[in-house]
């Protein structure tokens, strides 16, 4: 049985794929193979449409998981193929997981947050949908009523990790957007397998624990001089810091003129001549 299924994805759904790889949209990349409509997708995969789905998804991790940083257009391909294997599949969990822990980090929040709204009509059940969108509506749109809203959702449900009440009510209080989003890094830092995800996040984790301790410090800065410092230096040269600290991502951190920290790499890797 399991070779006639075998055997029949063969007949069936390769030469499908091929087909849909010769149809429809440009190419952006010389690698990178044509994506079609969804509706010429749906209509040529008949009852394959996961299969399908999951092929997308492979393509994805493929390209994350290379030995280079994603280009500008491999991203939006990302994107696009992420957002056609829900099409085909609006119940997979991994697209949504996908869109929202690696999308958002390449600039692609608006359609991470959209993909993640369809996940709440289709996995209802599962904690993790509304825990993305209430986190990505936080801490990169800068919404912290509506963010607290979506979390407060996922802590609702029975498998909701325990340090989810606390985020929530972080996120209501206002206080420094560091403090939420290194919770919720540290809880997914925990659950995570994939070493090479695990290694992004534990970069970008370490980045904002640095990133708190220079805004506490610039405030303490104030406090004694009457304006915050401009950059790093600045506190040591008072003796708030023995040295400056490193962006991991190859940046410089500086201070915007109400005191919040900021970096030149924009937390992305900077390209190194």
């Amino acid at each position: 049985m399991k070779l006639g299924i075998e055997v029949l994805f063969l007949v069936v759904l390769v030469p499908v794929t091929c087909w849909l790889n010769l149809n429809i949209s440009p190419i952006m990349e010389d690698a990178l193979p044509p994506l079609p409509k969804k509706e010429v997708a749906k209509l040529s995969t008949l009852e394959f449409k996961p299969l399908l789905a999951d092929y997308y998804l492979v393509k994805v991790a493929q390209i994350y998981g290379g030995r280079t940083i994603p280009t500008p257009p491999q991203v939006k391909w990302m994107t696009q193929a992420l957002t056609l294997s829900l099409d085909l599949d609006p119940y997979y969990l991994e697209p949504y997981y996908f869109a929202a822990n690696i999308l958002p980090w390449k600039g692609e929040v608006d359609r991470s947050i959209a993909l993640l709204k369809r996940g709440l009509e289709y996995r209802k059940g599962d904690w993790r949908i509304p825990f993305y969108l209430g986190f990505l509506l936080f801490y990169f749109k800068k919404e912290p009523a509506k963010g607290a809203k979506y979390l407060a959702m996922a802590t609702r449900f029975p498998q909701a990790p325990s340090y989810l009440p606390l985020l929530v009510s972080r996120l209501y209080s206002e206080k420094g957007r560091f403090s939420a989003a290194i919770i919720y890094l540290q809880g997914l830092y925990q659950s995570l397998q994939d070493p090479k995800l695990k290694e992004a996040i534990r970069k970008r984790l370490q980045t904002l624990t640095t990133m708190e301790a220079l805004e506490k410090l610039a405030r303490e800065y104030k406090e004694q001089y009457g304006f915050f410092p401009q950059t790093p230096e600045d506190l040591v040269r008072v003796g708030l810091l023995t040295r400056a600290p490193r962006d991991p991502y190859g940046g410089r951190f500086y201070f915007k003129k109400d005191g919040t920290v900021w970096t030149t790499s924009k937390l992305r890797e900077v390209k190194r001549r």
